[in-house]
């Protein structure tokens, strides 16, 4: 899992990337951003943006634009679901956008 720095709705956010292929993470945390499969949103910046429960919002982190279904998660925070299944895995420079 690493932390991405994201835009929803005009409003910087921090997202928590999931979802691997195989049996184990990435070994580094830029690939780990290439691998991700979903993202978290945390409950702060939930209130902060105000996305409803099953709507579709836009992520975008650097110039890709990812629409993502927003589904429940635990106590509070949300799942963004992207609609491709490995939506930042030619992303370029992804070291840019983690948070240290």
């Amino acid at each position: 899992m690493c932390k991405v720095k994201a835009k929803i709705k005009r409003k910087s956010v921090v997202l928590q990337t999931i979802g691997y292929r195989g049996k184990r993470e990435a070994k580094s945390p830029s690939a780990d951003l290439r691998q991700a499969r979903a993202l978290i949103l945390y409950k702060k910046d939930v209130k902060k943006v105000g996305v409803k429960v099953g709507s579709t919002v836009t992520v975008k982190v650097g110039r890709k634009k990812v629409p993502c279904k927003v589904k429940r998660w635990s106590r509070g925070s949300r799942l963004l679901l992207p609609k491709t299944q490995y939506p930042f895995r030619n992303i370029k420079n992804p070291s840019r956008y983690l948070v240290k």
